[in-house]
């Protein structure tokens, strides 16, 4: 008789997390569960200019649907994480976490929505990109903050710099159509994204761009700018600019996903 396969060991998460994303939504994939990444992770994933984009990453985050939240757990279970049972049973309903205690550091799924200043509805778009949320929904999810910090600022240039604005959800484009039509139903949305643009070419100097990129930049934001300010926006939203900033327009709540 021949001799007994040896029985496979544990999986454990890999110490690279780029790759370790992409072995994650890639069993995902396998058992029929969409999972995409988001974050500084996800940016670095969608640019070509990696020696500009890259920074320390510390977790690992995701989007997944309500619908397939049970499989996403036996889905991390598999990969060697350990589920953190208190935060799922508190938080489950909007976001499970996973503990990677050979890295120490964990992954973070978000579901159906990224909920942080404004809130941006991810059911029907995970489809649109292989491994990541789509190029505009990961740009909205960094300049929809109200208060953003340095590693906010460096995505968004990231971003930036390696794609066009365009009008549909192409490769490589930042479907400034989809963002318009957003902001045109939502007033804060609209008002802190286009007071981020406002503030981009404030950084030029800090991220060292040289005189072409940024030509390129003043264009890009002068596009979705106008795209945002042209699109008609209806009456509710009319009488909501009205009340500008006198009103709470955003909501204060724990940046949980940015530290990535």
């Amino acid at each position: 008789m021949g001799e007994k396969a040896p029985t496979p060991g544990p999986m454990i998460p890999l110490k690279d997390m780029p790759e370790e994303a992409k072995r994650i939504i890639d069993r995902a994939r396998e058992k029929k569960v969409r999972l995409r990444l988001m974050g500084g992770l996800a940016v670095r994933m969608q640019c070509t200019s990696i020696a500009f984009c890259e920074r320390p990453y510390s977790d690992i985050d995701l989007v997944g649907l309500s619908s397939e939240a049970a499989r996403i757990e036996g889905v991390f279970e598999e990969l060697g994480y350990v589920p953190d049972k208190e935060f799922n049973a508190l938080h489950g309903g909007q976001r499970l976490k996973f503990e990677d205690h050979a890295n120490n550091r964990h992954a973070e799924v978000f579901i159906d929505k990224f909920r942080m200043d404004h809130t941006l509805d991810f059911r029907g778009r995970l489809e649109i990109d292989t491994y990541t949320i789509s190029l505009t929904d990961l740009f909205l999810t960094k300049v929809q903050v109200v208060k953003l910090d340095e590693k906010d600022f460096h995505d968004t240039f990231s971003l930036f710099r390696d794609h066009k604005i365009g009008y549909d959800d192409r490769e490589g484009v930042i479907n400034a159509r989809h963002i318009a039509k957003l902001c045109a139903h939502d007033w804060g949305l609209y008002h802190t994204v286009l007071k981020n643009l406002e503030r981009l070419p404030g950084f030029y100097d800090h991220f060292k761009l040289d005189k072409v990129e940024r030509e390129s930049m003043d264009r890009r934001i002068w596009i979705l700018r106008l795209m945002m300010i042209e699109e008609p926006k209806g009456p509710l939203w009319r009488a909501r600019d009205r009340v500008g900033e006198r009103l709470p327009y955003y909501e204060e709540v724990e940046h949980v996903g940015r530290e990535e």
